[in-house]
């Protein structure tokens, strides 16, 4: 049975990092033809090149998605070079500046929620004006469980990824009669390499493996139900929320 996903059109932000390629991957596997953008050239061009020697489509696009310009030129650009845009995934985002909150400066509180917010704004409005005129689309919002539970540790990263979720909600209501569906997934810690130094130990104290549904979810897990909410399998689905982690993580 077809996904749905064959010759569409997917954008993911953040598309040179572990998560975000590996989102790009999955919708490639499925068939779509791949758009992936972040700030660094170098990186996009590595994957997009891994992407395309199994034969798939991807396109990278160097863009700052901070920079709401930049979005639309990226927008047009996925448009002109590849023929449309059926899938947003907002992925771009990080725990930047992970300090006390009393020590940390406004330029720095702004550039956090300019990445981790702002930049879903942009995107899904540039995104959206395009899936209107087609009644028909998909955006889908990585928020992170840092945006659910407590975050004393990043409380910029936390309040960001919160709005995030709250959005994702809104807009579905403000775009569901234009057949654009817009849910979000929340990951909590996952097994990239850039937190390596965090991930718990894959056996127990007996020397036994730690069950799969305790341990911190890999990047293609998070991919996969990416792929889900961009497919025909999930029509009816829209303004919800996804976590997806460790059992031990409460939210």
């Amino acid at each position: 049975m077809s996904n749905g996903l064959d010759n569409k059109v997917v954008v993911v932000t953040g598309g040179a990092g572990g998560i975000g390629s590996e989102i790009a991957r999955a919708f490639a596997r499925s068939g779509a033809k791949v758009v992936i953008a972040s700030r660094n050239l170098d990186k996009l061009n590595t994957v997009g090149a891994e992407i395309a020697s199994d034969g798939h489509t991807c396109l990278p696009i160097a863009c700052d998605v901070t920079e709401p310009e930049q979005v639309d030129q990226m927008v047009a650009k996925t448009i002109r070079e590849l023929g449309g845009l059926d899938v947003l995934v907002n992925n771009a985002g990080g725990a930047m500046f992970v300090k006390p909150p009393e020590k940390m400066r406004p330029e720095e509180w702004r550039a956090a929620i300019a990445l981790n917010l702002d930049s879903v704004f942009y995107c899904s409005v540039a995104a959206a004006k395009h899936m209107v005129n087609q009644d028909n689309g998909r955006i889908i919002n990585i928020s992170s469980v840092a945006g659910i539970k407590n975050s004393p540790s990043f409380v910029h990263y936390g309040a960001a990824k919160a709005a995030v979720i709250s959005l994702t909600k809104s807009l579905a209501i403000c775009w569901g009669p234009d057949n654009i569906n817009v849910n979000c997934i929340a990951p909590g810690l996952t097994a990239t390499e850039g937190v390596a130094q965090w991930l718990p130990a894959k056996t127990q104290e007996d020397g036994t493996p730690v069950p799969p549904l305790q341990y911190p979810p890999n990047p293609e897990d998070v991919a996969d139900l990416a792929v889900f909410l961009g497919s025909s399998a999930s029509l009816r689905i829209s303004g919800e929320l996804f976590p997806i982690r460790a059992l031990y993580e409460s939210v």
